[in-house]
Order: structure tokens, then sequence, then C-alpha cells
């Protein structure tokens, strides 16, 4: 049985950009913004709020399809899955964004083998979409559309699970896995959490990290490089 898994975000950790506020930019209306700002002040969840800026969001799927051809994956992430694969490791990418476009994005970059865990995105065959929420979880605390602490909950018999995350939707599982290689506002809630994790800027920092990793016992991981 393969020892470990690795969870990866994908908006701002794989992808270079955001991929879901790109599309809002380029297609949303007045009210995205809004409802943003909403869900910034905790007065709705990333579920809602994501499915109701999906609902004000025109683009017929080509338009669509010419945005999401714009944007790039970290270089190094080719790497990364060698690297994974050779050891043997798992690799899963559980993000509260939109399949169609991680998948398309990852189709681009030949690496459309990985398994996807997101917000499904469903076209209404003219200028509309909506979202489906098949990995939402009615008692998650942060009520996103795909709820990452549900993901890790099922990876059951793994020796480590490590996850890859830079943002808000990586808050709540980034205490629940053995170890966490933090980009961005991940970084600084990891320390003031006091969550083990490595900062990074990119995947080199993990491909540089990981396989000493999985040769060491847990207690002998620190909180940053040394």
């Amino acid at each position: 049985m393969t020892k470990y898994t690795v969870l990866c975000d994908f908006d701002g950790t794989i992808s270079e950009k955001d991929v879901t506020d790109t599309l809002l930019s380029q297609f949303g209306n007045e009210k995205c913004a809004l409802l943003e700002q909403q869900w910034l002040d905790g007065i709705i969840g990333s579920r809602e709020c994501m499915c109701q800026q999906i609902a004000n969001m025109q683009a017929s799927r080509a338009e669509l399809d010419s945005v999401l051809a714009q944007i790039r994956i970290d270089p190094a992430f080719g790497t990364f899955i060698d690297l994974v694969q050779d050891a043997h490791l798992n690799v899963h990418i559980v993000s509260d964004g939109l399949d169609y476009a991680i998948q398309s994005i990852l189709k681009r970059y030949n690496i459309d083998f990985l398994p996807v865990f997101a917000n499904r995105l469903l076209h209404d065959q003219q200028q509309g979409w909506k979202l489906d929420f098949p990995y939402a979880n009615e008692h998650c605390r942060k009520a996103s559309g795909n709820c990452k602490c549900r993901h890790r909950s099922q990876l059951i018999g793994f020796q480590k699970i490590f996850y890859v995350g830079d943002g808000t939707s990586d808050f709540c599982v980034a205490d629940k896995v053995d170890l966490v290689f933090a980009k961005d506002k991940l970084i600084d809630f990891c320390q003031q959490k006091g969550i083990k994790h490595y900062p990074i800027k990119d995947f080199n920092d993990v491909v540089a990290i990981l396989p000493d990793l999985i040769k060491v016992p847990a207690e002998n991981y620190c909180s940053s490089p040394a």
C-alpha cells in the first residue's frame, strides 16, 4: 500500500492565478464583488458566495475556454508530479474552485490523470452557468462548497498525509494533516496556530524538501526549513 498521500489545493497553489477570480473578473457583474465582500465579512459561507457569483457570470463555453487557455500553472508542478510518481505517493487535488476549469488547465499540461475533487461547474448551453456541490458537508464550519476536512477524514490507513495550500479555504484542514507546505496567507495561519509547516514559494521548494520527509519519523519534522 502507498504510505503517503499529498493533498493539493489548486487556485493560487498549482495555478499561478486564482482561476475563479479570473473568470469572475472577466464575465461576472457588479453583484460578484458585493458577494465577495459578504463572504469576507462572514455574512455568507463560501458555498453560497460562489453559487451566487457563478449564477451572475455570463459567458459562452468558447469564451470561458479562451480565458482558461491563458492560465498557467507553477512551472515546477510537473517536476513535483514526476517525484511523487517515482516515490509511489498518491496526489489528490482538493479545491473549493471549479472542476471544469481545473481539468481543462491540467489537460493542457498533460496531467489530467490526477484525481480532482472540486465544485462541479455546469453550463446551460447558452451564456449561463451554475454550480453543483458533490463534496459539500452540512457540518462544515466554513460552509464550503468542497469540505476539505471531509476528504482528509476519508483517508484511512496512510502513514502520513501532507497538504499543499495557500489561502483561506485551506485553514480548516491544516491542523488535520501531518505536515503543511504553506504559501501566502496559509503561512501566517500556521504560524499563529502552531501548525507544523514548511513555508514555500512554489513547488520547487516542495521538491527540495519532500524526499527527506518521507524517510524520517514525524518527530523530526520542523516548522520551517533548517
